[in-house]
C-alpha cells in the first residue's frame, strides 16, 4: 500500500508485543510451487520469486519435497500432474526404483497404509523462516513511512448510526476501533488481516467473512540421524508420506524431525483455546503409526518440542478471501498456505484497498484483482491436494 500510494498514511496495529509472534511463529513455513490450480500456480511462484530475491535475509533453502503417492493416488492426481511443465515448475516424475538409496524408507503397504509407488520430486521447494519474512516487510514498511503500533487488541469495532440500529437505506461504514484501553482509532479505511480470527472479529458486525479457523499441530522427534538416513551429511528433502498426509522435515544435522499431518473429519472448525495446545494424544494415534511404518527402524525418539497453531479456511476452493465491504476490507482464508502465497496476496489486497482493477506481481504476472473476491470469484479448483 505504501509503494502504490507513498502519500497514504497506514498504521498497522498488532495485539502482541510484537510482529510475527502469533499464528506466523507457529507455521511450518514450508513452501512449494507445484499446485495444478492456475490461481495458486500464479500466487505461488511469483511469491517464491520474491523471496529467492532476498533468500538471504529470511533463511530460505531450497531442500525439495519428495511427495510420494500409492498407485491408487497417484491415478487420482493425474489429471492435475497433467497441469504442469516439467521444466517451467521444476519437478519429476521417480518410480518407485527411483528412491535414493540414501533414504531408509520403507515403501511396501499393509492392511492400513499405502505402498509407495510414485514420487511427486519438486525442485523448487523448500522452507524459510517465516519470523524472518515478516519482519523484513514490517522493516521495509517502516522505510516507506507505515507506522507500527503493537500490544493493541480490538474490544469493539464502532459502525455510523448505530444509535439508528443501522437503517439499511443509510450508507453504513465503519468509523473507529476501541483498544483493551478505551483508545478510540479512526480512519477512512480499515484492512482486517487476522487469519482465523476473521470470522469471530466480523460476524458479530454483520459480515459472513466464510472463514473458519481449524487447529494445526507440530511436533519436533529427536532421533537417530542414521535411522533415516544412511549418510546423514547428505540433504534429505522434505517428505510427504502417501497415507495420512503425514510430512516430515528432517533437521539431520541437529538429529531432529519435525513431523505434522493435515486431519479434516473430527477435527472441528472452532478454535478449542487461545493459545492452541498440541497434544501428545494426537501425535501418538494420528501421526506416530505412520512414522513406524515408514520408518519401521527408528526407534529411541524423544519429543523434543510441540506446538498448534490455526489455518484460516476458506472451504469452497481453498484460495485466499479478499473481500470489501463499505470501508471494511478482509484478508484471509489461505488455508494452509500462506507462507508461500504471501507475497502475491499482499499486494493484491492493496491493490483491492486502492479499487485497482489489476495488479502487478513480483514476477511480472497480471493479475485480476476481483478473482480473489467473493462476489465475482474467479478461482480454478485445485487438484493436487497433500
Amino acid at each position: 500500500m505504501k509503494r502504490l500510494s507513498p502519500k497514504k498514511k497506514v498504521l498497522l496495529i498488532d495485539k502482541n508485543n510484537k510482529v510475527a509472534v502469533g499464528n506466523t511463529a507457529k507455521s511450518a513455513a514450508l513452501y512449494r510451487n507445484l499446485f495444478s490450480s492456475q490461481t495458486s500456480q500464479n500466487l505461488a511462484n511469483s511469491s517464491i520469486s520474491y523471496y529467492e530475491s532476498i533468500a538471504d535475509k529470511i533463511s530460505m533453502k531450497e531442500l525439495g519435497y519428495f511427495w510420494m503417492f500409492s498407485g491408487e493416488d497417484y491415478q487420482k492426481s493425474k489429471t492435475g500432474l497433467n497441469k504442469l511443465d516439467a521444466k517451467k515448475d521444476r519437478f519429476e516424475i521417480l518410480s518407485v526404483e527411483d528412491m535414493p538409496e540414501n533414504l531408509k524408507i520403507n515403501t511396501t503397504e499393509s492392511d492400513e497404509f499405502s505402498e509407495v509407488e510414485s514420487i511427486l520430486y519438486g525442485h523448487r521447494c523448500g522452507s524459510l523462516s517465516a519470523i524472518k519474512l515478516a519482519r523484513n516487510y514490517a522493516t521495509q514498511f517502516q522505510k516507506l513511512g507505515g507506522e507500527i503500533q503493537v500490544h493493541v487488541e480490538i474490544k469493539k469495532i464502532n459502525l455510523t448510526n448505530s444509535d439508528q440500529f443501522f437503517p439499511s437505506w443509510k450508507d453504513i461504514s465503519m468509523k473507529s476501533i476501541t483498544d483493551q484501553n478505551g483508545v478510540n482509532y479512526i480512519a477512512e479505511d480499515f484492512i482486517f488481516a487476522i487469519g482465523a480470527w476473521t470470522q469471530s472479529m466480523l460476524a458479530p458486525i454483520g459480515i459472513a467473512s466464510q472463514i473458519y479457523p481449524q487447529k494445526r499441530q507440530m511436533f519436533t522427534l529427536k532421533i537417530k540421524p542414521d535411522q533415516i538416513a544412511l549418510d546423514t551429511k547428505q540433504r534429505i528433502p522434505i517428505l510427504i508420506l502417501p497415507t495420512g498426509g503425514v510430512y516430515i522435515k528432517p533437521v539431520l544435522q541437529n538429529s531432529l524431525i519435525m513431523v505434522g499431518s493435515a486431519n479434516e473429519l473430527g477435527n472441528p472448525y472452532q478454535m478449542d483455546t487461545n493459545p492452541p495446545t498440541a497434544e501428545e494424544g494426537y501425535f501418538k494415534n494420528a501421526i506416530e503409526p505412520v512414522l513406524n511404518h515408514y520408518f519401521p527402524q527408528l526407534k529411541d525418539y524423544s519429543l523434543f518440542s510441540k506446538w498448534a497453531g490455526y489455518y484460516a479456511y476458506y472451504w469452497p476452493d481453498k484460495n485466499p478471501v479478499i473481500e470489501k465491504i463499505s470501508n471494511i476490507q478482509w484478508v484471509s482464508g489461505t488455508s494452509g498456505s500462506g507462507i508461500m502465497k504471501a507475497d502475491a496476496i499482499g499486494r493484491i489486497a492493496a491493490a483491492r484497498d486502492l479499487d485497482l482493477e489489476t495488479i502487478e506481481l513480483f514476477d511480472k504476472t497480471k493479475f485480476q484483482v476481483a478473482d480473489l473476491s467473493l462476489k465475482k470469484r474467479n478461482v480454478d479448483t485445485e487438484e493436487l491436494i497433500i
